[in-house]
Parts: C-alpha cells; structure tokens; sequence
C-alpha cells in the first residue's frame, strides 16, 4: 500500500467493552486455527478451534436409505416418484423420497478455550478492543483500577501454524497518548514491547474444552529458570480430546444427539506459557499454569490432529499428534520474537492486494497519490451500526464490511486446508446451528464468491481439492440412489464428503431432495478458470465439472411436450401451495433446477476444447440436451417463474431466490443479454421484501448489482448491515418483526441469526459487483469491463484497487468523483482486447502484459 499506516488505521473494528457473548468476540485465524478472541480484562477468553476438528469418521461405504423400500431399489423408487407426479399426487412424491433419506452430515467441533485470570488487571478506564484486518491481529488496551495501563494482542500465525497471545503492562504515562490505552497505541503495528512497563504480575492460565479429556492438561517441560540471567521463565503443557463420533443436528428429532466412543478425530494441543520480568517464574498445579512477577505473558498453542484433509482418513496414531503438535510448538518457539513480524506479513501481502475507499456526498473525494481514509467516526462499531440504522451517512461501514469478507477467507482459508463451512472455522458449540455443516445448496458456494474478484485465488484451493474428494465419494451415492454416472451431492456435505439426501425419512423433501449441489459446486471450478486463466488447473479439476455434467444427463427426463427436465424437483427450501392449502415442495422441472443444468452444460460445451475432451458422445449429448431445457420464464404477474406451473408461494418473502441463478452466481441475464427476464427478475426481487436473512441480503446485493439497480443496493446494503443485536428501543421503527430480519452482530459477523459466515462473504462479493461487471462478451466475442455498474448516489466519490476480474484482468486503480469515473487502469497477464464501458459510453482498449494500461483519464 502506498500509505501503509492510512490504510491500517481504516481497516479496524472497534468495540470500547469485552465480549459478553460469544458474537462480540473477534475472530482471528492462518486457515488452520481459529481463535475468537473476547478481550476481558480480569479474565480474558480466547476460544479455539482447528479446522480438521469434525464429529464422525470416514464413510465406510455409499449412504443407505432408511428405507423401507419394498422390492424396489433405489432408482425404481425415483421412478415411482415421477409416476405420482404424473398423477398429480406430489405429497405422495414426496413421500416416496424421503425413503432415500439417508441420516446427516457431521458437524465441526470446538476445540479448547485458553483462560487468563489476572484480577489486578480489572478495570475498564480506556478500555478499547481492535481488530486490525490489514494486520490480522486483535488488540485490546485499557487501565486497570490502580491506573496500570494494560495492552494484549492476540494473533495467529500462518508461517509458524501457531496462535500468540501477548499481555503486558504498558509504561505510566501523564496522559493518554501513543503507548496508552485510548491512544493510538491501541493497534499499533509490532508485537507487544517486552518488558514494557513496571508493573510485574500474576496470572493463571488454563485450558479448557467442551469434550472430555483423554489426555488432561499436563505439565511437558519445565522451565522457571528458562534462561534466568534475562528474566525469562516457561512452561509447556500437552493436553488432547478425542471428539464426538457422531452429532446429529438439532433439529433431527433422535435421541442421543452427540456420541463419544466410536471412531472419531483425536485431536492434540501443545501450549506454552512465557514470562518476562526479573524473577518472573511459571509452575503448573492441577493442569493450571501459574505465574508470578512477568511484566509480559506470552501463550503459544499449536494443534495436531490424526485427521488427513488431503486423503480424507484418520492415521489414529496418538503418538504421532502428540509429536506434531510438540513440533509445531518448538518451532515456533525457535524465533518467538520474529513471529509477529512473519504473520503480519503474510496476513498483510494477502490483505494489502485490493484497497478500498468511499465517500459520503459532499465529502472530498478522493485523490491520486493520497490513500487516507475518509471521515470515519470516533466511535466503536455498535454505536455506528446504530446511528447508521437511523440515516447516518457512514461509506466507511460497508468498506469494513468488504475487507472484513477479505480478512475472514484470510484467516479461514489457505491451501492445505478444508474448506469455509457455514462458520467459517470459529465455532463453540459441540452441536452447532445446521451442525455447522458445508451446506452446498447456496452457503458454500457464496463462501468462496469472494476469493476470485478479491484476488484470494489461493484461498480458493481448500475447496476445489475438496470438491476432487466429493466428487469421489459423489459417484457411488449417483449409481446407487439415481443409477446415474457421474457424481451426486444433495444439499448437506461435511469433512467426510456426506452425499446422501438428509434425514430418517421425517426431512422435509424441500431441503432434503434436491441432487444439484454438485452442479452448482462445479461452477466453482469453472470460474477459477474464467478468473485465472489456469489451464492446468481447470484440466486437474475437469472430473468434477465433466462428472456433473453426466449425472445432469442422466437424470434428466423427457417430458410430454418434448423438453427435458427434472422429476421429482425442489426449489431450495421452499414450498408451493396446493388448490387446499397444503405445502408441497416436489413438482417437476423447477426454474433453478434448469437454470443450473444449462448452466453446467454451456460451460462443458465452452471449455471442452480448453482441456482437449474427446467424448464425442458426451459432447452430443450436451449440445442435444441444451437444445431440450427450456429457458426462464416470466409468471402472468411479471416475476420469473419459480415452478413450472403458475401456483402460488407457501413464503412470498422466502430468503432462498435460487431460480434467479443465472442473473447471479450465473452470467447469462442481466439487462442487456436478456432484459425481459432481467425485469423479471427484478419483480421478483421485490416481491421478496426489503427483509430477509443475513446471508440472503448478501445475494440479494450481488443480484441487484448484477440488474444495475443503485437505489436496490443502497436498500441493501443498509438491510445488511443493520444491528441484530442492538436494543430495539434505540432503533427506528421497522414493518418486519425483529426476529424476522437478519443483519450484522455488533463484531459486524453476519447474523442468519444465528452466527453464518456467508453473508460477511458474500457481501464482499456483492459490493464488487457494484463497482465492476466483466462476465459479459459481445457478438464479436470482446470482454466488456462495466465500470460503476450499480453505483449508489450515497458514494458518489471514491477509489478501489486491486479487484480481479475475468478474462485474466485486473483493475489496477479505479477512481470516481460526482458519479463519474475520473482514472481507470487495467492490466492483464497475456494480451486482451476489451470494451470498457461506464452507463452508455464505450471504448475498445488493448491491454498488453506488463503494461498497465489506462482505459479513462
């Protein structure tokens, strides 16, 4: 960045209070640990999760329908399901499916939680609680009651796959300033200075964990006098659980929900605690560290599992986790004090890539070469989102809110490890929301919407390695259940690559029966290609995108007119009314269920040639089929039809809008390739409502941008980031009860509610689409650069750098004052011809690698 310390001092989170519940926490992460952090004073709760940390065990065969199945088996139970459709008997459908309903995924665990007593530190004079995003660090200042200034940062490193947590008292000074609490001092970069102050301490750490022991906290080596003559003295401890062998979700209606004692991940920790000051020392006493006289404690945890996310198995050696996690530990001890230094560097060079500023109207836009931020108020974050909710002007909030989506796929997801799940990798619960599962008909997906367009391609790696394994497992549940080829996955996954339909044949078929997540999990590869460029790549994932593409061949089924479609089909989650009044789900040939087929099928057809497909069968029948699948169509009430009969919603403001998947996560309409539907779409969306979930205004921002509707962003992105847990009283008065309207906790996590962390994703996906569109070509086959596609009134002045957009693009700088673009710079790694484009204006540019080129100004 080219104003290092503008650009950190923009990207923090604030709150002046600790967390009194478990949302006001922080999170921190390297993609593999996963710390929320609550920032108390007199006690202090940093709770801890390793992203290999699952309930169950590697599947032991395909999933197995509970049945009863009669003679049948299981394709001739979808064909009996088709055969009541026909005869206009859709409950009796549904109920013919819930037989191949086939138990749930598994769910993610918590590991330990890490707790600091230190009763002289208690006071709350000062108190402030930062989460830097640009640094990847949370840091906390505040004076204790006898005027000690106190600081701590909490961080997790990347390059020594270890969290430090760093506590120290700060030197006395007359008022507060730099190296104060209240100051600003309270984030500045750099670890906590050793030895700062003069106030030596005792504090006790411990550990704690939601699962039973099976190895207690334990003493591993001691070292009161660790290197006496500099006043250093440590201890290490080990300790290890082994989780659940099998959670059932919540909602499940069984008995026994979580289970210990089959086959499960074994899970270790290695902890060290260090003091600094003369006579500091350290003992452990009952599993508890106890120290005396440090001016600074230093704790250091590192993990290891026998949980191998490349192979999908557990090795089981104790032994070895024990050593693994020891390992980590000593290496990471080697250079302590070099270890900020490397996570701020690694955390930083993946934040710094794409910055971003907007102005409120009448604020001074701004200007080339001066990266400071706008007006942001000098308040914490609950205060904001507050007055915010009554009209406030605040661009700054949702600049937060875009590089908070940045820091969150940072922190939670790098190559090597599984994928975001619906809490990203910070979770306390044993029986988490929706078991904190992958759930693939939108949440996963809208995990990773980000990663491209905020040039994070290698956080994309998690899943698409994940998705070469459910393809895998995907296989058998296709053959089994659908007798198909190719690969299925319906629309609940987990670390062990779960297919199956959910349930004990009580799942409601809306959730339950829809086999197309793995159709629209494979756009994730498709669009790794579009952005990067990666051949190679593209031809290392091809079996999930060709696998896919088979099993939509397969199952499609050719109806009386003469079309394809789906039978029995399910819109994501939602029901239709019958002429009595009963919900049904099942029907035939949903738009979202064609939509993606299409979808998948064009890319097969597009990229075919890109990895050298020789299936001449295949090809035929993709061309056969896409000439078969009917198109959107509009309703007599002018939204785009979601069911292939015009019957009325069971829920007209229902939070999933899946038939508008080609408008968004798809390319094909928008107002200008298909305006009639673009309309459509558009009546759709406001037949939603202006409310809905956390994660469903995310989408919705994306599909708003996606129709160019400025006045549809704004109503947006204030919905999203309205205070969920704010009290009422101090809010304006809203049509929507509060328990129906999603938003953002005060920590700014997205709020379902409960805690998912797709919407803070995808609201970082949505706002790029905003300021730039590159998904459409022209007759001539030109990439079109849409500059400011969607540009709200209320940020009529502003800057971003950094985004990558397709075609192997990227937006060098990109500036705007009074709604009108003023500098625009592309570059790109091979030659490329594009349109740019902003409203009705139109210039062919070439741009040539290793030469930005400058498109306006």
């Amino acid at each position: 960045m080219d104003d290092e310390v503008g650009a950190t001092t923009r990207l923090q989170l604030r709150l002046d209070a600790p967390a009194e519940r478990w949302t006001d926490a922080f999170p921190v992460g390297n993609g593999r640990i996963g710390a929320m952090v609550h920032g108390g004073t007199a006690h202090e709760l940093v709770q801890v999760n390793d992203d290999t940390c699952w309930s169950g065990a590697p599947l032991d065969g395909p999933p197995r329908p509970v049945g009863p199945l009669g003679d049948d088996d299981p394709p001739a139970v979808v064909e009996r399901a088709r055969a009541r459709l026909a005869a206009g008997d859709p409950l009796g459908a549904e109920r013919e499916v819930q037989r191949l309903q086939t138990g749930w995924s598994q769910a993610y665990q918590p590991l330990v939680d890490v707790e600091l007593d230190h009763p002289a530190a208690a006071g709350d004079d000062g108190y402030r609680r930062v989460l830097d995003l640009g640094r990847g660090v949370v840091t906390t200042t505040w004076r204790a009651a006898d005027g000690t200034p106190w600081r701590q940062d909490v961080r997790v490193s990347h390059p020594d796959r270890a969290l430090l947590l760093e506590r120290a008292s700060l030197p006395v000074v007359a008022s507060p300033g730099a190296a104060a609490p209240g100051g600003g001092g309270a984030a500045s970069p750099g670890p906590v200075p050793a030895g700062a102050g003069d106030a030596p301490h005792d504090v006790r750490v411990r550990l704690a964990s939601r699962h039973p022991w099976a190895v207690a906290p334990t003493s591993a080596h001691r070292g009161s006098a660790d290197d006496p003559a500099r006043g250093r003295a440590r201890v290490v401890l080990r300790a290890a659980v082994d989780l659940p062998s099998d959670v059932l979700p919540d909602y499940s209606g069984e008995p026994d929900l979580v289970t210990y004692g089959g086959r499960a991940v074994h899970a270790g920790v290695a902890v060290a605690v260090l003091a600094d000051g003369p006579g500091a020392t350290v003992d452990v006493a009952d599993g508890e560290v106890r120290v005396r006289g440090a001016g600074r404690v230093r704790v250091v945890l590192t993990t290891a599992t026998d949980h191998d996310v490349a192979a999908g198995t557990l090795h089981g050696d104790r032994a070895r986790v024990a050593a693994e996690a020891r390992a980590a530990l000593d290496a990471a001890l080697a250079d302590l004090d070099g270890l900020p230094a490397r996570q701020e560097a690694d955390h930083g060079a993946l934040m710094g890539r794409v910055e971003l500023d907007l102005r409120a109207p009448g604020e001074d836009p701004p200007t080339a070469g001066a990266d400071g931020p706008g007006p942001v108020p000098d308040l914490p974050l609950d205060a904001r989102l507050v007055r915010h909710a009554h009209g406030a002007p605040d661009p700054h909030l949702a600049v937060l809110a875009f590089q908070y989506g940045r820091h969150l796929t940072v922190s939670g997801s790098r190559p090597g490890t599984l994928p975001l799940n619906l809490q990203g990798i910070w979770n306390p619960h044993v029986q988490p929301p929706w078991n904190a599962n992958y759930t693939i008909n939108i949440n996963t997906e809208m995990n990773y919407w980000p990663t491209l367009v905020g040039d994070l391609a290698e956080c994309h790696e998690p899943l698409l390695a994940w998705l070469d394994r459910l393809a895998a497992a995907g296989e058998a549940t296709a053959r089994t259940l659908h007798g198909a080829r190719g690969w299925v996955a319906h629309h609940n996954s987990d670390a062990w690559c779960f297919t199956g339909p959910t349930g004990r044949g009580r799942d409601s078929v809306s959730w339950s029966w829809w086999p197309f997540g793995g159709v629209w999990l494979a756009r994730h590869v498709v669009d790794h290609h579009d952005w990067t460029g990666d051949d190679d790549a593209l031809r290392r994932h091809w079996s999930v995108v060709r696998g896919a593409a088979l099993f939509v061949l397969d199952t499609l089924v050719e109806l009386p007119d003469g079309s394809l479609g789906t039978a029995p089909a399910t819109s994501p989650e939602h029901h239709y009314l019958l002429p009595d009044g009963r919900h049904a789900a099942a029907g035939v040939s949903t738009t979202s269920d064609l939509a993606m087929a299409r979808d998948l099928l064009d890319h097969v057809r597009r990229l075919a040639p890109v990895v050298g497909e020789r299936d001449e069968d295949l090809l035929a029948a993709v061309d056969g089929a896409l000439d078969r699948l009917p198109t959107e169509r509009v309703a007599p009430d002018g939204r785009l039809a979601e069911w292939s009969a015009d019957v009325p919603d069971a829920e007209p403001a229902h939070r999933h809008q899946s038939h508008l998947y080609r408008v968004f996560p798809g390319t094909s309409i928008d107002p200008d390739a298909a305006p009639a539907l673009a309309a459509a779409a558009r009546r759709t969306l406001d037949a939603r409502g202006p409310d809905s979930t956390g994660w469903s205004l995310a989408w919705r921002l994306a599909l708003r941008a996606r129709l160019r509707d400025p006045d549809g962003v704004t109503a947006l992105v204030t919905a999203f980031l309205h205070p969920v847990d704010a009290d009422p009283a101090d809010l304006p008065p809203a049509a929507a009860p509060a328990a129906e309207r999603g938003g953002v906790y005060r920590s700014l996590l997205c709020a379902h509610p409960p805690f998912q962390i797709d919407g803070n994703l995808g609201f970082t996906a949505g706002l790029a689409e905003v300021l730039v569109q590159a998904h459409r070509r022209g007759p001539d086959g030109v990439r079109e650069v849409h500059l400011l596609p969607a540009l709200p009134a209320a940020w009529p002045s502003g800057r971003v750098r950094g985004l990558r957009l397709r075609g192997g693009l990227r937006l060098v700088d990109l500036a705007w004052r009074d709604g009108r673009v003023v500098r625009a710079v592309l570059a790109a790694e091979r030659r490329v011809v594009v349109d740019v484009r902003e409203g009705a204006e139109r210039r062919q540019v070439v741009v040539r690698p290793g030469e930005p080129t400058v498109a306006v100004g």
